[in-house]
């Protein structure tokens, strides 16, 4: 190759470099503990609005607007943040107060309910996995409670297939992804029956789910590696034996600080978010790096109301790589979902 040449190769070598560079977001701007837990005391207020308002018109106890919700208000209040306590527990009475509160708010069928003839109908109600998976995060439970979770599970148990999986019919990510994070979730929830008065029958499930998920050999993705962090810091795993799902997440940290739901959308609120609390569940702390610049993206991106802005990636059917037009859903689990993160990390200071 001649000088010339040489010299022109690595003209264009540096000129593809600097757009790669243009191309990546530039970090977040450094967040102080103040600004953090404004960040999440923002948040808290936009989630008590905005889940009200959904069930009070919608009359809808859906997985965006009551489970996230209720988790993130309880996470929050754990770690001394101040939520509406009146509306917390309302909410939780309204949805888990007794099973037959649960039927009356269209979580669980009746014994006047038609069989749904679906084929959805045989799949296991999500927004009922949500709400059993967020009442773990209260301080003490009631019997009626206690007993709409016991029902939740006795249903997870009946629907499960031979193979320790479950069946999966409506894909609408990121909140129902695949069938491998729809199992992660379900399986989340069996972990809170399993204590000395559970059911024998909730333990075996939980582990033909958990083998099923283990060699499922499904393609994975962000979210499936969040949640399966999720159930192993859940489940008590020693630090080592969860590092290698820690490290795979913390390689796909992006340059901004955050992390994104594929490969190819840029990063978001609920990735972020989800991410953000899994470490942080799983034992790390807003000294390491990484989790400073998820803390700053999450400052830095957050909208004036308290929420963080979202596009959608499924449409109203289902299909995915569309687009709903109704935004608040996805909009309100983000949000859920970094608030768990922002609190989680960072407790308020009394």
């Amino acid at each position: 190759m001649t000088r010339t040449s040489r010299l022109a190769a690595f003209a264009l070598a540096l000129c593809l470099s600097r757009l790669a560079l243009a191309d990546d977001p530039a970090p977040a701007p450094q967040a102080t503990p103040p600004q953090v837990e404004q960040a999440v005391d923002r948040a808290i207020g936009y989630l008590q609005t905005e889940s009200a308002a959904w069930m009070n018109t919608r009359k809808c106890a859906s997985c965006h607007h009551a489970g996230m919700a209720f988790w993130a208000l309880s996470e929050a209040r754990r770690q001394g943040y101040s939520i509406d306590d009146k509306f917390l527990t309302e909410m939780t009475e309204a949805t888990l107060g007794s099973p037959e509160k649960m039927i009356a708010s269209g979580l669980a069928s009746g014994p006047d309910t038609p069989p749904d003839p679906r084929p959805l109908g045989r799949a296991v109600n999500m927004g009922t996995v949500f709400l059993a998976v967020a009442a773990r995060s209260l301080p003490s439970l009631e019997e009626g409670q206690k007993q709409s979770l016991k029902r939740i599970a006795a249903v997870i148990v009946e629907k499960q297939q031979a193979d320790g999986s479950w069946e999966f019919f409506l894909s609408r990510p990121p909140m129902n992804e695949n069938q491998a994070t729809d199992a992660a979730w379900i399986l989340m929830a069996l972990q809170g029956e399993t204590g000395p008065d559970a059911a024998e029958s909730s333990r075996l499930a939980l582990e033909k789910g958990a083998a099923w998920l283990a060699g499922a050999g499904l393609p994975e993705n962000h979210q499936e590696k969040v949640l399966r962090l999720l159930l192993e810091a859940r489940a008590g795993k020693p630090l080592d034996a969860m590092q290698p799902t820690i490290d795979g997440l913390l390689a796909m940290q992006r340059p901004d600080g955050g992390w994104s739901q594929t490969t190819q959308s840029k990063s978001d609120a609920f990735a972020t978010g989800q991410t953000l609390y899994a470490l942080a569940l799983a034992g790390l702390t807003a000294e390491r790096p990484e989790i400073r610049r998820a803390v700053d993206f999450l400052v830095a991106t957050q909208a004036a109301d308290g929420s963080w802005p979202m596009t959608s990636r499924s449409s109203p059917d289902g299909k995915t790589g569309g687009s709903a037009k109704l935004l608040t859903p996805i909009t309100c689990g983000a949000s859920s979902w970094a608030a768990l993160g922002l609190s989680k990390i960072a407790p308020k200071t009394p």
